[in-house]
């Protein structure tokens, strides 16, 4: 009595729609385990399979649809999970392959920030040669080589989708060339007519000089042949700014008037060798989707003949310094951590997705820093056309066919390169600031403008964060010393003074014996007297660090061409291939004692090749002469 009574017919009914739904995880869990495995990169079949069983455990214990349902769901995200991370983890192990991590003792700021000249803590011990100057980091014997937990689980945080969509089919057949010409009317018909004549002419879309407010205009300086238009002449356009903007704002006018499937930025004073447009797209497609810039091999232009330059230098590639200035590198490979600036191709559909150049940078400078590292900090990549060869002609004070027209603000310049590390660099931007050229925006407080236009494009981009850059080429910053393990001084023992470089207008820099700076009570430490290690070390695997050693806070080495002759230092050839900057502290006697400072040091306990010591001060008896 009391008891819910069902006859036999309900029963079935019943019976019917109950097993659908106790077969819902036996079916839902492989079924979602299916789709999403390719996202996760799961290891195909099997994991299905292991849905599969799971599913059907489920089915058989747990009847009701709605608990069923969430034990699927789970299920799901604990099998996706257990596949996915490992990969995650394997694949950023294999990213770092190369970096030499802090040692595991290390705090994680050592990590994340480089000393500053005002944080320096010196201690200048008795009769020891070397000095350490910053405290951080020194005590370790070595670097780990395998990355601290922290960093591990910041490799295996959720990464969002980059902006759009990697797509093979992008096509990219034609080019619009942008010339941003100032003043440079004959130059102007010059690259014009070298472009058309070394183009093959179903590439080449159009080619638009942007005329920044020359006088007079440039259009009215071309002749006929090259304003016809094609077929008889080059597909021409020229957009003037009536007043002069300078090369960025000329540039960004090009690039957003582009037509052709890729925009090339050349310089308004250049030379192409046949073949550099197939060069270009065989580099870009490369990859297989639109986000591969590219920049030519640049050699020289004789302005006068309007010809290449034999066996002239070739550059190609560049790389930041810690000022936000930049130099060449030399041996890149394949990869370019920085773009000169003046020379290079890039997909419309990258350019219009990077967001081109910023609207708020003035006149010259900077906007190579700022578009090298958005492309590469999100989703992009500089390559490298080694078969691209372009001749450019370079500013020659001695000749004044190449000087400039119109004048550069140094103001503005400086403010351009502060925006470019304030918006890409993170913590490290604190390091750019605590050069004295930056005391505009430090000491007096003035503004470097809207930076929300950062803002956006890191949000819509998914932008990586700038230690993802320094790890991507550790081989220039980890293995070449520009982020030294440890700084000193280099104390002379017999005299009790210091090494200091002496600079002057022109390389090579003099080393002197100077009274030691800083140390207890000493008060803060003279740049001029800082070392570390520097130079890649090519004698050993992986060549890292050091084969040298560098002046802190500027790319001077110590650098030597023979014996007998005065210690120097010149820019330090990074990647070790300079023979007259090997320098090394090799113990002198015991452990314990001072260290020799050695020239051409040799394996294997070997005596150097020389060794750096005190010139004997010289001096003449005096004489009255009447």
């Amino acid at each position: 009595q009391g008891c819910f009574m069902v006859s036999r017919k309900e029963r079935t009914v019943l019976s019917l729609i109950s097993w659908p739904v106790r077969c819902l995880p036996l079916v839902l869990l492989p079924t979602i385990v299916a789709l999403l495995q390719p996202l996760a990169g799961g290891s195909g079949v099997s994991l299905v399979l292991v849905a599969a069983a799971v599913g059907a455990v489920l089915s058989v214990a747990v009847p009701k649809a709605l608990p069923a349902l969430v034990l699927v769901l789970v299920s799901a995200f604990v099998l996706l999970t257990t596949v996915h991370l490992p990969q995650l983890e394997a694949t950023e192990a294999a990213r770092h392959t190369g970096h030499r991590w802090q040692h595991p003792e290390t705090p994680h700021s050592a990590v994340t920030q480089l000393p500053s000249p005002s944080s320096r803590n010196v201690a200048v011990p008795k009769g020891v040669g070397i000095v350490p100057a910053v405290a951080s980091g020194s005590g370790s014997s070595g670097a780990s080589s395998h990355p601290r937990t922290a960093e591990k689980l910041a490799a295996l945080r959720w990464r969002a989708t980059p902006f759009g969509s990697p797509n093979a089919s992008e096509s990219l057949e034609t080019f619009s060339v942008v010339l941003p010409c100032a003043f440079e009317g004959n130059f102007a018909e010059k690259t014009v007519e070298s472009i058309w004549r070394h183009t093959v002419g179903h590439r080449l879309k159009e080619i638009i000089v942007v005329d920044d407010g020359s006088s007079p205009p440039i259009r009215g300086t071309l002749p006929e042949r090259l304003l016809i238009g094609a077929p008889h002449g080059p597909p021409l356009r020229v957009i003037r700014h009536e007043h002069t903007l300078g090369l960025i704002s000329a540039k960004k006018t090009g690039g957003d008037a582009a037509r052709g499937d890729v925009i090339v930025f050349f310089d308004c004073h250049v030379l192409p060798r046949d073949g550099w447009e197939e060069a270009f797209l065989r580099q870009m497609r490369r990859a297989g989707d639109h986000r591969t810039v590219v920049v030519p091999s640049i050699t020289s232009l004789d302005v006068d003949t309007w010809r290449e330059i034999p066996n002239s230098p070739i550059g190609r590639t560049c790389y930041i310094l810690w000022n936000a200035d930049f130099t060449w590198l030399a041996n890149a490979g394949r990869d370019a951590p920085l773009m000169s600036g003046g020379l290079l191709a890039i997909s419309r559909k990258w350019w219009q997705e990077t967001g081109g150049y910023d609207e708020h940078m003035v006149a010259w400078g900077g906007e190579n820093i700022d578009q090298s590292l958005r492309i590469w900090l999100c989703g992009g990549r500089i390559e490298v056309a080694e078969d691209a060869y372009v001749a450019h002609m370079w500013r020659d004070f001695k000749n004044p066919k190449t000087m400039l027209r119109y004048p550069i603000p140094t103001k503005d310049v400086m403010r351009n390169k502060a925006r470019a590390a304030s918006a890409w660099f993170g913590l490290f931007k604190e390091k750019v600031f605590t050069f004295p050229e930056y005391e505009q925006f430090t000491k007096h407080k003035e503004s470097l403008g809207d930076m929300s236009n950062f803002e956006r494009l890191k949000s819509k981009l998914q932008c990586a964060p700038f230690s993802s850059y320094l790890t991507r080429f550790s081989y220039v910053y980890f293995d070449t010393g520009l982020i030294p393990e440890e700084v000193f001084q280099i104390r002379e023992v017999s005299t009790g003074l210091c090494l200091e470089r002496r600079p002057s207008d022109q390389q090579p820099h003099d080393v002197v014996l100077a009274a030691c700076s800083g140390g207890p009570g000493g008060g803060e430490t003279a740049e001029l007297q800082l070392w570390h290690g520097g130079n890649r070390d090519k004698s050993r695997d992986g060549k890292p660090c050091c084969s040298g050693i560098m002046n802190w806070n500027f790319l001077q080495c110590m650098d030597a061409q023979n014996i007998g002759v005065r210690l120097k230092t010149f820019e330090c050839e990074i990647t070790g291939g300079s023979h007259n900057q090997f320098f090394a502290l090799q113990p002198f006697g015991s452990p314990t004692a001072a260290q020799q400072l050695v020239w051409r040091p040799r394996d294997q306990g070997a005596a150097a090749e020389a060794c750096v010591a005190p010139i004997e001060q010289k001096v003449a008896e005096a004489q009255l002469i009447p």
